[in-house]
């Protein structure tokens, strides 16, 4: 019970008050003392805040005073007010938690173990039947691949999900792959450039990956505006080389 009173508003000493005093009424201060455990100083700023409040009242009895708890539905005024305050808090700490959606947060990742929780997170992130749109211009492929099991992880994710993906590579890395029907692929015409950078960019959900093989770092940013830009931009050139190629 007393914590109920506490979700109510009410300290924990005054929760033990009041319900020491719904239980036997007319007690004075060195009563509630005693049955309480609280010592008089502490009563003597606890409860002219009880009476103020009404959850108290009081009568003089010689020359004590003796105090009375009132009718529990009082406490209702208390659960009113909550209610009231919440109603003016909620509007508040959702703009608040909107607001995060326009910050930018960066992450930096390092090593080969990052770069496995890059495609991990992807599959782990996206909802089943998702695109993600990629950008790759590896040309080391024994130092910038996935390791069998790694990789053979991530897979398993990502067709579980049936997750299909735009990709946007060189010629030279494309010759390498089978065509999937899940993935749509254009390239860089050599001519333009080899696109050989080992440095691959992921757009995914709200967020953003960024690989570079040459040092194995790699960085996410987690934003929903930067994420769709990004994703616009991607797809504006994917169809600029789709109608080229």
């Amino acid at each position: 019970m007393i914590n109920i009173l506490k979700k109510l508003g009410l300290s924990e000493d005054e929760a033990k008050i009041y319900l020491f005093l719904i239980k036997n009424q007319n007690k004075n201060l060195g009563e509630i003392s005693k049955n309480t455990l609280l010592n008089r100083p502490k009563l003597y700023k606890i409860l002219p805040n009880m009476l103020k409040e009404g959850i108290l009242s009081s009568v003089i009895n010689g020359k004590r005073t003796h105090y009375i708890a009132q009718d529990p539905q009082i406490l209702s005024n208390y659960f009113t007010k909550f209610k009231n305050d919440f109603e003016l808090f909620l509007p508040q700490i959702t703009k608040e938690y909107k607001n995060q959606d326009k910050k930018i947060i960066l992450k930096n990742i390092k090593g080969k173990s990052g770069i496995k929780n890059i495609f991990l997170d992807i599959a782990q992130t996206l909802n089943k039947g998702d695109i993600f749109y990629r950008y790759s211009s590896r040309s080391d492929i024994k130092n910038t691949s996935l390791s069998k099991k790694d990789y053979e992880e991530y897979k398993v994710l990502r067709e579980q999900k049936k997750l299909e993906r735009y990709v946007i590579t060189s010629e030279f890395l494309e010759g390498l792959k089978p065509k999937r029907l899940e993935k749509d692929v254009v390239i860089i015409p050599p001519k333009y450039d080899l696109f050989q950078y080992n440095i691959t960019k992921i757009i995914y959900a709200n967020k953003v990956a960024i690989i570079d093989y040459n040092t194995y770092e790699s960085f996410i940013i987690e934003n929903e505006v930067f994420a769709t830009f990004e994703r616009k931009i991607f797809m504006m050139l994917f169809k600029l080389l789709k109608k080229t190629s």
